[in-house]
């Protein structure tokens, strides 16, 4: 149960949400977008000054250039002075690293920790855990997955971490020799005063926190006003963060819901996860291919931030995320539908949709080509790629709709193209056409010679585009977004 201060401050929250839509607390909600300028980040304070192993360090994170020092997190920051507290941080080419300084002066000699041997990836979406138990036990994670380390090349000797009265940052660092900032976008920070397992991580990574677990000392969710300088710790610490200089608030693409489920495995015979919802409504993703790490399945239960595209739609959607290995995974998704969801009736059902776009940080919900079948209340969409969100809408009479009769399933790449897109899953001798969100046809192929076509889209307008496919009466219709 939340406790006093979060009650009212949800409560001020819901107020501005609904004044002038400036908060965003759906799913992932706001995350913070760092330019890599050491001026500006966000500061905590004299506070963590006592914090010693073990503690676990947890955030979202979406690296955009590799800097010098990336810091997400650090304590005890001065730009004079000795080395004190801890800090995690990249190194200028991507190795996650965590170290503490023995107070006793400002160079290599005086601090120690581990790195990854391993390579955070740029321009994506990546949860991070730090577990450290001691200086010589310590664990890092990428989307739940132990990563190789190594120590660091410092040389101190200390194995307990050392305070002064300095503050802690968000997206910052200071020592005596420089001051580094993170360059990319940061979310859901947690600390913890306590060693999280690996079960644990994946339990909760795609989740948003009770705000009451055990060890919790630090929750920053990020989802409040656009324009406040203050980022709320809804840990039972209330630590808030304190804006200094000028960080900006975006729409967050981490994969987080308010419940998940979650499978590892090493080959996914048979594998299949499953998520109800109020509605009555759940979503099954099986048939898991390219081996990857691990998969989640997650429900948001508030209706999407953003609406467009959509029509007719529940008060909740759904979201995967695939810990990838050497390929992006893949899986079949299955929606099942009750008329108890609000939405959907024996009238309307035939206008059934599954729509899909890849994060919170996309506005735009694409209708996607998947089966609908009113007998079983399914619609079902066969290999999809990496991750997404998805929700369940009912296209209106003037919507381009997803007819699919004995063709096979179409697919376009790149989403968006810009210069060229290609098709896959064409009948040989169907007739192309591709019109525009108006209708107005602007390609057109009488015979198509194989299952593949480049179409040049480069004289095209930015905007979404309607293919259809029509062979001896059946007919298969896919969108896909050109953006120069």
């Amino acid at each position: 149960m939340k406790n006093q201060r979060t009650l009212l401050t949800s409560i001020a929250f819901f107020v501005i949400f609904n004044i002038n839509a400036q908060s965003n607390f759906v799913g992932s909600g706001l995350t913070l977008d760092f330019d890599g300028d050491a001026s500006n980040y966000y500061d905590l304070g004299n506070n963590f000054n006592s914090l010693n192993f073990p503690l676990t360090l947890e955030a979202w994170v979406f690296q955009e250039e590799y800097e010098l020092f990336g810091p997400i997190f650090s304590t005890d920051g001065s730009t004079s002075g000795n080395y004190y507290g801890f800090y995690a941080r990249f190194s200028p080419v991507g190795n996650l690293i965590f170290e503490i300084g023995n107070g006793l002066g400002a160079g290599g000699a005086h601090r120690r920790g581990k790195t990854t041997t391993t390579i955070a990836p740029l321009n994506e979406w990546i949860h991070l855990a730090i577990v450290a138990n001691s200086i010589t036990d310590i664990k890092f994670y990428f989307n739940g997955v132990l990563q190789p380390s190594a120590n660091t090349d410092g040389g101190a000797t200390n194995t307990t971490i050392l305070h002064n009265s300095n503050t802690a940052n968000i997206g910052r660092y200071a020592t005596v020799h420089r001051a580094d900032a993170f360059n990319g976008k940061i979310d859901e920070v947690r600390l913890w005063n306590i060693s999280r397992t690996e079960a644990n991580i994946r339990d909760k990574m795609c989740e948003k926190l009770t705000e009451a677990e055990i060890g919790l000392i630090g929750y920053w969710i990020v989802d409040e006003d656009l324009t406040s300088t203050t980022v709320i710790d809804y840990s039972p610490s209330g630590i808030d963060a304190n804006l200094v200089g000028i960080v900006n608030k975006l729409n967050s693409g981490a994969p987080i819901g308010n419940e998940s489920v979650l499978i590892y495995d090493v080959d996914y015979a048979g594998d299949v996860l499953t998520l109800n919802s109020a509605g009555g409504d759940k979503l099954k993703v099986s048939k898991i291919g390219n081996l990857p790490y691990g998969v989640h399945l997650y429900r948001v239960d508030t209706a999407p931030f953003s609406t467009t595209g959509l029509s007719s739609y529940p008060s909740y959607y759904y979201g995967v995320f695939s810990a990838n290995n050497a390929t992006d995974a893949k899986y079949t998704l299955t929606y099942t539908y009750s008329y108890s969801n609000g939405i959907v009736t024996v009238v309307n059902e035939i206008n059934s949709s599954l729509s899909k776009r890849l994060d919170g940080s996309v506005d735009l919900w694409t209708p996607q080509p998947a089966v609908l079948t009113t007998a079983t209340k399914r619609l079902t969409k066969k290999n999809f790629i990496d991750r997404g969100e998805f929700i369940f809408n009912i296209l209106t009479p003037n919507e381009p709709k997803v007819n699919v009769g004995s063709l096979a399933d179409l697919k376009a790449y790149p989403v968006p193209a810009s210069n060229e897109i290609l098709i896959q899953g064409l009948e040989e001798g169907a007739k192309i056409e591709v019109v525009d969100i108006s209708g107005r046809v602007v390609y057109v192929l009488d015979n198509a010679a194989s299952n593949m076509l480049i179409i040049n889209v480069e004289a095209f307008e930015s905007g979404m585009y309607i293919l259809k496919q029509s062979l001896n009466n059946s007919s298969t219709t896919l969108n896909f977004i050109v953006q120069h």
